[in-house]
């Protein structure tokens, strides 16, 4: 078994994924670890680009951010699982701090503190406002968990399932692992993640999104599904 594994869900990003990968190979650990694709049925370069990189590239015939995560999950070996999206850059400490802060077993998990890779007074607002929330969230011990990178021990994830299959799954997994332990954000290292999304659909109509995804996943037992604007969700990037 390695120190730990990184694992990366990915569908068609031969645009980002190649500086994602090599995020991943500059980390200064102090122990061994592997780098794993997951990859959804790509039809670019995502696969032979990875194969440069990657220890591993595994094929997900199923559709879906979470079954990536999962079966990346499957065939790795590390201790501890960290998972990076394929547009986002983790710095080089990152899998250090984050094997440190799990070592305390009362932390079932993490995530860490984001920058976008563009600049504007908007998206800086938005970074700004949602880091100072989310740390706050985490000193309670009820942090949120970021699908774009988070990190939990081997043993913690399999005993808390996994990602659902549902939407917002990384909001649900984080609700597995508070019934485990303190969900904790950490304010730093941070990650560098693409701004693509909100650049795309704008930065309201987002908000809007996930806050319909949220209430679906919040209250699963309530039929929400029939009144939200948003009803369907594939999360593969």
């Amino acid at each position: 078994m390695v120190g730990a594994s990184i694992i990366i869900p990915a569908l068609n990003e031969e645009k980002y994924i190649v500086k994602t990968l090599e995020s991943a190979r500059r980390q200064k650990a102090s122990f061994n670890y592997e780098v794993i694709v997951a990859d959804n049925g790509s039809q670019d370069r995502t696969v032979e680009l990875s194969e440069k990189y990657a220890d591993k590239v595994v094929t997900v015939k199923r559709k879906g951010i979470w079954i990536g995560r999962n079966t990346g999950a499957e065939k790795s070996r590390g201790r501890v699982l960290v998972f990076v999206d394929a547009d986002t850059m983790i710095p080089p400490n990152y899998l250090e701090v984050a094997r440190a802060v799990l070592e305390d077993d009362e932390i079932s998990g993490l995530s860490c503190s984001f920058t976008f890779d563009k600049r504007s007074k908007l998206l800086d607002t938005v970074e700004e406002l949602s880091n100072s929330y989310l740390v706050l969230r985490g000193m309670r011990g009820k942090g949120e968990i970021l699908g774009f990178n988070n990190a939990v021990r081997r043993d913690t994830f399999f005993k808390a399932g996994g990602f659902p299959n549902q939407p917002m799954e990384d909001g649900a997994f984080a609700r597995r692992l508070w019934k485990k332990g303190r969900v904790v954000y950490l304010p730093n290292p941070r990650v560098v993640t693409s701004a693509r999304r909100i650049l795309k659909s704008g930065p309201v109509h987002s908000a809007v999104y996930y806050a319909n995804l949220m209430l679906i996943t919040d209250f699963p037992k309530i039929p929400i599904e029939k009144i939200a604007i948003f009803k369907n969700y594939l999360p593969v990037r």
